[in-house]
């Protein structure tokens, strides 16, 4: 555990030393896992091709540990971490400009999940739309929260249990959150009211024996979107507006995130 603790501490401080700096250069807002469309693309040509000490423009350092990566919205960046024993959880609202922490938010957890050695307790990256910054933590239940840090709603979504933890990272497509809760028990995919928080479907997942940790990306297929999710059985396509599965394809430990 000792190894853990001093690889995500060192992940949760310097992360905002490198990465913003791909911020500062990349699109104007990056509001989710893997960016714009959940794929890791980015349009900008003129990014940096080498680091050096003189690349930092500056450093914050964060209470906690955590792998989640930053998003941001114009100058808001937004990340997450945790306490060591994981019944502390941190929403951190900074400034892109100069590293300032503009708003800090601490949720409680009573039965902190078991993530494995290399995991954490904050690995899910928050989602934005502008107006909202949405973070997952497990059992430790979905978070939404406006710009100035005032919370807006919370939710339970289960226990999580099994012996790897959580790190599929919510998606905000139009007026729904997109929350994957494989696990090794109970799993399903849910869609929340990004206004108020309330279920609006759930679907249930067959992915065990261990679950999954795939964050779902949107694609266009023919005059339809769809909802990509990725298990241990295989990769599922859903209706985003109902929850509904429309295909499947065999593979296996098909755990990341589809590109």
């Amino acid at each position: 555990m000792k190894d853990f603790s001093t690889r995500a501490s060192v992940v949760c401080f310097l992360v905002l030393t490198f990465a913003v700096l791909s911020v500062l250069h990349a699109e104007d807002n990056w509001p989710q896992f893997r960016g714009p469309t959940g794929r890791g693309h980015s349009t900008t040509e003129d990014i940096p091709m080498k680091w050096s000490a003189d690349s930092v423009v500056w450093k914050t350092k964060l209470k906690g540990q955590g792998q989640s990566s930053l998003v941001n919205w114009g100058d808001r960046l937004f990340l997450t971490s945790a306490s060591e024993d994981g019944r502390e959880r941190y929403v951190f609202c900074l400034d892109r400009q100069n590293g300032k922490i503009i708003w800090e938010r601490t949720i409680l957890c009573k039965s902190p999940e078991h993530p494995h050695k290399m995991n954490s307790y904050a690995t899910p990256t928050c989602a934005t739309n502008g107006k909202r910054v949405v973070a997952f933590f497990g059992p430790a239940g979905i978070h939404c929260f406006d710009f100035e840090g005032e919370k807006k709603w919370s939710r339970e979504l289960g226990a999580f249990p099994g012996p790897w933890g959580v790190a599929a990272s919510p998606i905000i497509l139009g007026d729904l959150v997109i929350q994957n809760c494989d696990a090794e028990g109970a799993s399903s995919l849910i869609a929340l009211s990004l206004e108020e928080g309330e279920p609006v479907w759930q679907t249930k997942r067959e992915e065990k024996p261990r679950g999954g940790w795939s964050t779902p990306i949107v694609i266009e297929n023919g005059d339809r979107k769809e909802l990509v999710l990725n298990g241990e059985l295989g990769v599922r396509g859903y209706d985003p507006k109902t929850g509904k599965e429309l295909w499947f394809c065999k593979s296996f430990n098909g755990r990341g995130s589809p590109v």
